[in-house]
């Protein structure tokens, strides 16, 4: 190998530039509802997939599109991205990465929770008596809620203000 193949040594250790995670809490709860919405709607509007799932409406089992149930997914983490876009903005603080990351993820895990609530309750409305949901029937996905409200007061209590 010549001495002139050797790269220096600052241009080895430079990493390359990757797509990861958003910076902002607000834009990273923000795509993953606008990601619900949009898929919502494509489902609904396209037929993409004309699969229709129980619903409780007026106290009797109607059937909807899946698209429509897409929709209300998106309202946990549209929450948090107004929440989080009003502190931005209105206070300028900055949230800590790794902090607003496990406060995703306890909030997406409480979403497939409750998916997870409802389809095992979908299965059984084909029988003669289905099985009923009550409070106790959504214990993971109340517990989940807790923990990312809980990393949400966590992520407020280490924010700062951003430096100018």
């Amino acid at each position: 190998m010549k001495e002139t193949d050797v790269k220096p040594q600052a241009a080895v250790d430079t990493p390359t530039r990757t797509i990861g995670w958003p910076r902002s809490p607000a834009m990273l709860f923000g795509i993953a509802a606008a990601f619900f919405v949009f898929m919502g709607i494509i489902f609904i509007n396209t037929g993409l997939l004309p699969t229709k799932l129980p619903v409780v409406q007026n106290g009797e089992i109607t059937h909807v599109l899946v698209g429509y149930l897409w929709l209300p997914i998106a309202l946990p983490f549209g929450l948090f991205a107004l929440i989080y876009a009003g502190l931005e903005i209105g206070t300028g603080w900055e949230f800590d990465e790794s902090t607003t990351r496990i406060h995703f993820v306890c909030t997406l895990l409480a979403v497939l929770e409750t998916i997870r609530m409802y389809m095992s309750w979908a299965t059984t409305t084909g029988n003669v008596s289905p099985e009923v949901i009550t409070s106790r029937s959504f214990g993971g996905t109340i517990a989940f809620l807790i923990l990312a409200l809980g990393v949400f007061v966590w992520n407020l209590s280490t924010s700062r203000r951003k430096a100018a």
